[in-house]
């Protein structure tokens, strides 16, 4: 797959009904969680010095992440979303904004999954500058654009999770970035600004992870 598949997600429609949004991050929550995304975040957060006061989830959907953060970690949390959720996480306070132009809450810690993929080149750069401006830390997970992701998760995964999953997945994975095309938006959000940057490709390039600290 050279370049990035140009069609919108099912999910990306605004008029989508709520009741079908809501059930569609369900059944996204439970399959990050069996991909171990959320592990993954809880991992790089724990791994955070000093520890994380306070976590900001971008696109956060009814707050499921936000949750198991709370749980594990015992600190601060909130979300953000273009749409806000009918059924929340109790306790979680959700707002929506558009991370990539509204200023931002102040948190410690942002994090983001599976949400990169769906912005241009222009967004993705905005986005990063934006949460400098009210964040130390940046913590971005997101898809590979492989071949390999595609032919697994449409074979095996996928059809596990409903039609709509499936389908806005296979399609996520065409829409991804490669490591490299994210690097190189990531080194051009942050030039000039003295961060740190960390970044790897799981096994089956199932996954990215861009962690960026300002000083």
């Amino acid at each position: 797959m050279k370049h990035r598949a140009p069609a919108l997600e099912i999910m990306d429609d605004p008029s989508v009904p709520d009741d079908v949004w809501e059930k569609f991050h369900q059944d996204l929550s439970r399959l990050e969680r069996v991909l171990g995304c959320h592990r993954t975040v809880i991992r790089a957060l724990r791994e955070d010095s000093p520890p994380a006061a306070s976590v900001l989830d971008i696109g956060c959907g009814s707050g499921m992440l936000l949750r198991k953060i709370r749980q594990d970690l015992g600190v601060p949390v909130a979300g953000i979303d273009l749409r806000a959720p009918r059924n929340a996480e109790p306790g979680i306070p959700i707002t929506m904004t558009d991370a990539v132009r509204d200023p931002l809450p102040r948190a410690d810690v942002a994090v983001s999954v599976y949400l990169v993929h769906h912005l241009c080149e222009r967004s993705i750069v905005d986005l990063i500058r934006n949460v400098a401006l009210t964040s130390r830390r940046l913590i971005l997970l997101d898809l590979v654009r492989h071949w390999l992701p595609l032919v697994l998760f449409s074979a095996f995964l996928g059809p596990l999770f409903g039609l709509i999953v499936h389908a806005d997945g296979c399609q996520s994975i065409r829409r991804a970035y490669t490591p490299g095309e994210l690097r190189t938006l990531v080194e051009e959000a942050i030039h000039g600004s003295g961060a740190r940057v960390r970044y790897s490709v799981s096994p089956w390039y199932a996954s990215q992870l861009v962690d960026i600290t300002w000083s």
